[in-house]
């Protein structure tokens, strides 16, 4: 037995007969006080939850044992109830199935079925020395975007890209800084590395990105005419 409870795309159990408007009332009542068993869930380019698949078990009116489908985003909702787990979940897998390709990036951002494509990613940054010391800078959850970020490959592009703007100006600033005295220990930067984490209908993935830099060497009288105690005045390399 299966019924639909409420929809905005279809007809509901009231609209065709199959229940009272009261019976529906009692069983989004009953519903309400469920156990959730099953959850796939989607999110917008800003993370933000926008969409979401979810079995729940619940006691119906009568005492009877039922599941519902609950499926919603930010246009369309629809609760369909069955009698059977099996069913309710044959149902739930086949609509995150469906939607797991829509648009340009994967639909669902966690899910618990198994074999689809996640928005859901983590990115690591690390940097290295001018003695090949490599240290983590962070460690980050993100999402996939769409456009450039559709996929592991291309976040991992886009984010390298982003932390390596302006690094070859922030290592003049520092060699500035050793060759004038003010920081003598300072280290440039000669890599950054971004390794990004994500699960393709394939199972678990990973993308490494590195970009490398020329260490900046300005002579030493560069570095005394544009040091001063307020900090680096202009960048000139010798």
């Amino acid at each position: 037995m299966r019924y639909i409870l409420t929809s905005t795309l279809t007809g509901s159990a009231v609209d065709d007969g199959t229940k009272t408007k009261e019976e529906t009332e009692r069983v989004e009542a009953a519903l309400a006080a469920g156990r959730r068993d099953r959850y796939s869930f989607g999110v917008d380019r800003d993370g933000h939850e926008s969409a979401w698949a979810k079995v729940v078990a619940f006691t119906g009116p009568l005492g009877e044992d039922l599941w519902a489908v609950v499926g919603a985003d930010a246009a369309t909702a629809e609760t369909a109830v069955h009698d059977t787990s099996s069913a309710a979940e044959a149902e739930y897998e086949r609509l995150v199935r469906e939607l797991a390709n829509c648009g340009d990036r994967p639909w669902w951002h966690e899910s618990d079925v198994e074999g689809i494509a996640l928005s859901a990613i983590e990115y690591t940054e690390e940097s290295c020395d001018e003695d090949g010391r490599w240290e983590t800078v962070r460690v980050m959850p993100g999402v996939l975007a769409g456009g450039e970020m559709d996929t592991v490959r291309g976040a991992a592009e886009v984010l390298l890209e982003a932390a390596a703007a302006g690094q070859d100006t922030r290592n003049a600033v520092v060699a500035y800084e050793v060759a004038s005295g003010l920081k003598p220990g300072a280290a440039q930067t000669t890599a950054l590395r971004m390794t990004v984490r994500g699960t393709a209908a394939t199972g678990p993935v990973a993308h490494c990105a590195v970009r490398e830099f020329e260490p900046v060497l300005p002579a030493e009288a560069d570095a005394a005419r544009v040091m001063g105690a307020d900090g680096p005045k202009e960048l000139v390399s010798g």
